[in-house]
Parts: structure tokens; sequence; C-alpha cells
């Protein structure tokens, strides 16, 4: 039988979602670190941003100091994208703190190579983790001293190469779900999949800023001809683009059963929520689960060994994920159905 475990076996409640609102109510929440970092309100930063980094820092020292650790000198992220390299040089600009990064995925059609770029280090085996932790001990790093930060999704969980495909799976199936939910039998699922799948592409990734929310709205409504895609098409072309909520509130003939979807919509966008389509990111949590519970995605096991590893040796674990926390922690009625945290949703190790 495969071993199965936890994210939480190695972090605990120590996992930052997309609103950076630690899921251990022991540390400090986005506000709080607002005030004490002096980052300007109403704003989550993100993977990409310099205050991105400055948050996870200071998350990481408060973790280490309610465990009585000694001073943090390092920081290890390991990830899967350019965020996560960017993250690592953002990081290495802060005061005071070494930054080492991996970025990793399985390509079985190229030879296994890890090459370094500076501070960062970038694999084509995740197997190859394990060597990247090395040379870090050989260059000095005291891991009792160091925070591990550790890439959720395509990284730990459904790890790029391997199991990352039934991450977008579960996306897909859950805004297929919450359309079913919304409009029964009286739409085109041929053709939703069609539009949803297009709308992935990043050619569109000015109208749908590579945001699910967006894109499943956005499928949502053209599959029910609300929104005209291919006149919407030739005005990206043209470097017209509109926005998702000029589309909305422009939109004419709105099925009955997607009025009061309309109105939410509109109203969180423009409030400057990132996560507006609040149904579809719980489907996505279900969906997700049903992969995890039935083997379609699984941890990395060099991964989750590796953690276990420097964990050991005294290095603090923390996980963070771009998801947004609706599709990561479960509402109260899901978690009365028996719903779990994905950090705490137990998976197979691949």
């Amino acid at each position: 039988m495969n071993e199965r475990a936890t994210i939480a076996e190695l972090t605990g409640d120590y996992v930052i979602y997309r609103d950076l609102q630690p899921c251990d109510p022991t540390l400090p929440g986005l506000a709080t670190l607002r005030t004490v970092l002096g980052l300007p309100a109403n704003a989550t930063p993100r993977k990409r941003d310099v205050a991105y980094a400055r948050v996870i820092l200071a998350l990481a020292r408060a973790a280490q100091a309610l465990r009585n650790g000694p001073p943090l000198t390092t920081v290890a992220v390991i990830g899967d994208t350019e965020n996560d390299r960017l993250l690592t040089v953002h990081l290495q600009g802060l005061e005071d703190i070494l930054a080492y990064g991996f970025i990793g995925v399985d390509r079985p059609v190229v030879p296994a190579t890890i090459e370094w770029a500076d501070a960062v280090a970038t694999a084509t085996r995740w197997a190859l983790v394990h060597q990247w932790a090395a040379e870090l001990t050989a260059r000095g790093v005291n891991w009792a001293q160091t925070a591990v930060l550790i890439d959720i999704d395509k990284t730990l969980l459904g790890p790029r190469g391997r199991s990352d495909g039934a991450i977008d799976d579960a996306r897909a199936e859950a805004a297929l779900m919450v359309a079913t939910e919304l409009l029964g039998d009286r739409f085109d699922r041929s053709l939703f999949r069609r539009n949803y799948t297009e709308l992935c592409r990043r050619e569109w990734h000015t109208l749908t800023l590579d945001n699910q929310d967006y894109t499943v709205a956005l499928t949502l409504f053209a599959t029910v001809e609300v929104f005209d895609l291919p006149a919407i098409e030739v005005q990206l072309a043209a470097g017209l683009s509109p926005t998702l909520l000029e589309l909305l509130i422009a939109a004419q003939q709105v099925p009955a059963e997607l009025q009061s979807l309309r109105r939410q919509l509109i109203e969180r966008i423009e409030a400057g929520d990132p996560t507006p389509f609040t149904q579809f990111r719980r489907a996505e949590l279900v969906t997700t689960a049903a992969r995890m519970a039935d083997g379609r995605l699984a941890l990395s096991s060099e991964l989750f060994r590796l953690g276990k590893d420097l964990q050991a040796r005294g290095a603090l674990i923390l996980a963070a994920s771009d998801k947004p926390a609706e599709s990561a922690l479960p509402s109260p009625e899901q978690a009365a159905a028996g719903l779990l945290p994905l950090h705490r949703t137990p998976a197979v190790l691949d």
C-alpha cells in the first residue's frame, strides 16, 4: 500500500495562502505586518513583489521565535516557477539574511542536470533537491538557523512534470461543477469546456490576469452568449482590451440564473477582491481533495523526505501557496461535512 502523508506533518499550521494570513493563529496576520513593515493598506503583496519577501521573512522570524530557536540567518526557497526565483532574489536583497533557491521540474526526456545561477539552482529532476541541500551544507548553511519555504502547488503537491496535471484538472472540474449548479442542464457542456481551455491560454492573460476566478467567470458568461469571445479577441489584437468589470457592467440579456453572480462579481471586483468567484473556489477544494484521496494528486516524496531530514537537523519548515484561502480552507459547511484544510488532507507520497 502506498505511503500517505500530509503537508502539516512537515509544517504544522505554518502555512500561508494567497491572503498571507497564516493558518497558525499565533503568528502575526497581514494587518499587523502592514503596520510593522510599513506596507500600504488594502493591498496584498503577491509572490513577485519585494513586499511579499518582507512578509515571508517576518513570518519566518516570528515562527522561529515561537519555538525558541536561534536567530534565522538563511531562507531556502523550493519552488517550480520564475516567481519562486524572484522571491529568492528579493529575499537576498533584504538585510541580515542569506537566501538560496531551488527551482525544479521532472523532465525525463532530458539529462538530469542541476545548474546554478548566483544563489538559485535549477534542476531537471526533483530528486536533485538532495544534491542542492548538500551543496548548501557545504557552503556553511546552519540548518538550525534556516527557514525552508516550500511552495505547495506543483512543487510539494503535484510536482511539476509528474502529477501537476491533476491540479489543472481539479480546477476544470470545479468550473464545470459550478456551471452545472447555476445553470443545470441549460448550457452546452462541450462549448463550456472549449471556452475554458481557450481562456486558459496565455494570449488571454491581458483580460483574465491569469486569475482562475476571472477565467471561469468569463467562460460561464461566454458559454451562454452574454460575452462574445471572437469580438473580444479582435479588441485584444488591437490593444483595446476591456476589463472583466467593464464587460460585466455592460452585459445585456444576462440569464436570470446568473444575475446574482453578476452582481456579486461586480461588487467584489470593485472592492479589490482578487477572489471574487467564491463558489468556484469552494468547489476547487472539493475536486482537489478528491484527487488527493484517490491518488491522482500526490505529494513529492523527495521534497517530503528532504523536509523531514532538514527538520531533524533543526530547520524551520513552512509552506506557501498562491491558492486563495477559499480553495484551501473549508467553509464551516464543508468542514461539517468532513472536508479538511488542504495542508491537512492526506495524499500519496510519489
